[in-house]
């Protein structure tokens, strides 16, 4: 019996320290994006029934698969994502993968932090992603990532209240867009808007700088010198380009208090937004959103042209599982299903509502993609210029944003706002250029 017990115990012991190793075999890596709750998590339905995956399903897809393989997601904030991946790395506790926007690309490779994809990815970028989406990769001449979406701008307007006003359509020049502005803002009696013609968003750099960039190359002016050495925004054409957004603010079509994020509340009658705000308009209009949302290219001053970003996937430099974080983002974003999309484009198209970048997913996810919000998204790619890739663009970026902000508050004229913005910029361009 105490033989019988001790032979127990010894196999119990051997069964523990063989989990124990099965445990400690497994890889784990950590995957950070600016991704967020049906982002991550998948659309349910009023039942709370899955009807659309999120990036969390694919991952589990993927444990499944590979049950060796560990993966933690872990979701920060936007505006705080650039600071977080700085401040990981000096502190030794950097992610695995990361889900990044192009602009940031040159001071992550500048500073070590990236890592190139192997050959057979690079190839495959080459070979299967739209050219724009190639440019927003590409780093310092290198391509440092996995396209996942191409950004683009439209203007995005309420149907209803156009039609309450007595517009058949929508503006079609920036005249006209400013004129309807006025016309569609309703105050209370204290003057105070209710209800916006059309709203910026000041505080987040993309929704100020993008329809400024999108006006400074209507009016054929540029961002930069080719050589990026130096700051072109107070050209006769950068100064045009921001007093036609502050002919909003003079004539009553908008204040500094207006916030796109409040289209879906029915606030605002026009904003000038990116193709992912679909599935939140969706979400926040219910049963009206077919009645109320319109998309149409951004008004234009000479012609149609707008901005363009995109994100990348990559992998930390000092990853200890190199070779596993890139094996997964090969699954993700190359591996095609049975309807000829990847699982990355099926997120993209089907969740989140954002342009893929995939060649393939464009063209095969046709219902999608040419829906009444999408199509002009696709549509308008044709007029899209990306945003340039330099040094300390986060920054720089958010330079621009601050001295814009300042002329909507009447703080500075549009020359006032842009020389300021040249003079700060320049200084952090000859430290690179």
């Amino acid at each position: 019996m105490k033989r019988a017990l001790t032979i127990a115990l010894c196999l119990l012991v051997v069964m523990v320290l063989a989990t124990g190793g099965t445990q400690a075999a497994k890889t784990r890596l950590v995957l950070q994006t600016h991704w967020s709750d049906f982002q991550l998590e998948g659309v349910v339905d009023e039942n709370g029934k899955l009807v659309s995956k999120g990036l969390r399903q694919y991952v589990e897809e993927y444990m499944k698969l590979k049950p060796d393989v560990e993966i933690e997601l872990q979701s920060v904030p936007m505006e705080e994502y650039l600071q977080k991946i700085l401040v990981s790395r000096s502190a030794g506790v950097s992610p695995d993968i990361y889900i990044i926007r192009s602009l940031w690309g040159v001071q992550l490779e500048d500073s070590g932090i990236i890592e190139s994809p192997p050959p057979a990815l690079i190839e495959d970028v080459k070979k299967n992603y739209v050219p724009a989406a190639v440019e927003g990769a590409t780093i310092n001449g290198k391509i440092m990532g996995i396209p996942v979406e191409v950004g683009n701008y439209c203007l995005v307007y309420n149907k209803a209240h156009l039609a309450e006003k007595g517009y058949k359509a929508p503006p079609n020049t920036w005249d006209e867009m400013v004129d309807m502005a006025s016309k569609l803002t309703v105050r209370d009696k204290t003057g105070a808007i209710t209800r916006y013609g059309f709203s910026f968003l000041a505080g987040w750099d993309s929704a100020v700088v993008h329809p400024f960039l999108g006006l400074l190359w209507d009016m054929g002016g540029e961002y930069l010198s080719p050589d990026y050495k130096k700051s072109l925004l107070n050209s006769p054409e950068g100064i045009k380009a921001l007093e036609a957004e502050l002919e909003l603010f003079r004539t009553g079509g908008t204040d500094i208090s207006g916030s796109v994020w409040e289209f879906p509340q029915q606030k605002v009658s026009m904003i000038i937004m990116a193709s992912w705000y679909e599935n939140s308009l969706k979400q926040g209009l219910g049963a009206d959103y077919e009645k109320v949302v319109g998309v149409a290219p951004i008004p234009k001053v000479n012609k149609n042209i707008n901005a363009m970003y995109t994100f990348f996937a990559t992998v930390d430099s000092g990853s200890r599982h190199k070779k596993e974080a890139w094996d997964f983002l090969a699954w993700f974003t190359a591996e095609e299903t049975a309807n000829k999309t990847t699982r990355l484009g099926d997120l993209m198209v089907e969740t989140i509502g954002s342009v893929p970048a995939r060649k393939t997913d464009l063209e095969n996810h046709p219902k999608d993609l040419q829906d009444l919000y999408t199509k002009t998204f696709i549509d308008e790619l044709k007029n899209a210029k990306h945003e340039p890739n330099m040094a300390q663009a986060a920054e720089i970026n958010t330079i621009l944003m601050q001295e814009i902000v300042e002329a909507w508050h009447g703080s500075k004229t549009a020359k006032q706002a842009l020389d300021d913005a040249t003079k700060k910029i320049n200084a952090i361009l000859a430290e690179y250029y």
